[in-house]
């Protein structure tokens, strides 16, 4: 339905008015200067949800560690930074969630509203960079995608094009982390439980990536169900005593995308970066604010000088523009060209934007 511009909301009744109204209310906001907040569709593909559909449970196992991350913000921003007994029946939540977890990831919104308006650019970003790891995950389990390492170059690279989103490809470490300022390490030594079982994650989302790199939906299933217990009966119980990286635990895949593997340790030092920040009594919430902004800017992949291509070892070679990109392309004899090489095809940005034919099928 059309409506002139001489609409008014007199002319209007039932939802009609209130879509009406809803509409100039959004107009408003927007000559007012608030800073939209835009978001990209994640790569569509075929293999998307074979994580869930396949191993369901290791699916679900995720989700007390979100609820914990965005959690701790809210708790923080809302109750104080010492709220103690607040904490305490947050902990309680996630280890019941831990063995009863949610049937669907719940959005950051939902568990942080609060933090969320106040850190947005974080929050999407964190965001943004757990769709990678779904889309990982639906990759190395469907077994229809033969070439592995080719879709998931893909799916990094559709990731990093959106780059005031996407984490860094390049490995800070823990030595960036805790020397980010005078904050560093404060969740940790108020929280130690809380902090104990967001570390166990993080072992956690790693070794389900190295679970994944058995060679048979068979074999991937038996190690998910090793990984899920040894995480509840052993990890949870005696979690790590510093944060895990993802090639200390995934090996074969930190070794099939590195990228991937930089990408996931820089959002888990965020995470851990934001608690510290959160739950900093010294700080005001604007300088929370501010310093949250500061520390996601420093580990954003739009501010890298150069643009390394996902699989790439070395920051010299195969460097990609931002504006189009190299992708995997199939050599006459069977091989492949990595993406970012420089005799590899070369498409606009919208092509990342359209679905993956099924192997053998010609576009």
């Amino acid at each position: 339905m059309r409506y002139s511009n001489s609409l008014t909301l007199k002319t209007l009744t039932g939802w009609k008015r209130f879509f009406a109204a809803l509409l100039l209310s959004l107009a408003g906001i927007s000559c007012a200067g608030v800073t939209s907040r835009n978001s990209q569709f994640y790569l569509p593909g075929n293999y998307n949800f074979a994580f869930y559909d396949t191993h369901t449970r290791a699916a679900r196992s995720f989700y007390a560690a979100h609820v914990a991350h965005f959690g701790i913000y809210e708790v923080a921003l809302t109750q104080g930074e010492d709220a103690t007994e607040a904490f305490w029946e947050l902990e309680a939540r996630i280890r019941r969630l831990v063995t009863t977890p949610p049937r669907f990831e719940p959005p950051a919104e939902l568990i942080a509203p609060s933090w969320m308006r106040m850190a947005h650019s974080t929050g999407r970003t964190m965001d943004w960079t757990h769709h990678l790891h779904s889309q990982l995950y639906d990759i190395l389990t469907d077994p229809s995608v033969t070439q592995k390492k080719t879709a998931g170059e893909r799916a990094i690279a559709y990731y990093l094009s959106n780059a005031d989103a996407a984490f860094s490809t390049r490995g800070y470490g823990h030595r960036w982390m805790m020397g980010g300022g005078t904050w560093a390490g404060v969740f940790a030594r108020k929280y130690p439980d809380i902090n104990g079982i967001l570390w166990a994650y993080h072992w956690h989302h790693a070794a389900v990536y190295e679970a994944l790199m058995e060679p048979t939906p068979e074999a991937q299933a038996r190690e998910l169900d090793r990984v899920i217990d040894l995480f509840v009966d052993s990890v949870l119980a005696n979690p790590p005593e510093y944060m895990p990286l993802a090639a200390e635990v995934a090996p074969r895949f930190s070794k099939m995308f590195p990228a991937a593997a930089h990408i996931f340790d820089n959002l888990h030092m965020m995470h851990d970066i934001t608690n510290d920040i959160m739950v900093d009594e010294r700080l005001n919430r604007a300088q929370k604010a501010a310093e949250i902004e500061r520390m996601l800017q420093n580990q954003l992949y739009a501010t890298q000088d150069s643009l390394v291509a996902p699989g790439i070892a070395t920051m010299a070679d195969h460097t990609m523009g931002p504006g189009a990109m190299r992708v995997p392309t199939r050599l006459p004899d069977g091989s492949w060209l990595p993406q970012g090489h420089p005799e590899a095809e070369m498409v606009p940005m919208s092509q990342f934007m359209m679905p993956l034919l099924p192997e053998g099928v010609g576009r």
